[in-house]
């Protein structure tokens, strides 16, 4: 899946998520699988409960945390493709 700084990311409603300690644990509804986020992936998770582009996610996460775009964005492109093939993330190219 190609994604880009134009993809639009948006949680999937058939799952269930709880913060605990800052960092989120997703249940996938329809696999019965269960995920566990560190900090920058709860943020981007969280940024995903209303749709975005990953431009806009990268653009909060180098202001929240010491990375520069570059890196922010290749770690955020990964975590997209790694959620969406989770059944967690919908991706609109």
């Amino acid at each position: 899946m190609n994604v880009t700084p134009a993809t639009r990311i948006k949680q999937i409603d058939r799952t269930a998520t709880r913060v605990i300690d800052g960092k989120a644990v997703i249940v996938v509804i329809d696999r019965q699988e269960l995920h566990t986020l560190n900090e920058v992936g709860t943020m981007v998770w969280e940024l995903a409960a209303e749709e975005r582009s990953v431009a806009e996610v990268v653009e909060q996460v180098v202001g929240e945390f010491e990375v520069g775009e570059e890196q922010a964005l290749q770690d955020v492109t990964a975590f997209v493709r790694e959620l969406h093939g989770t059944g967690a993330l919908e991706v609109r190219v």
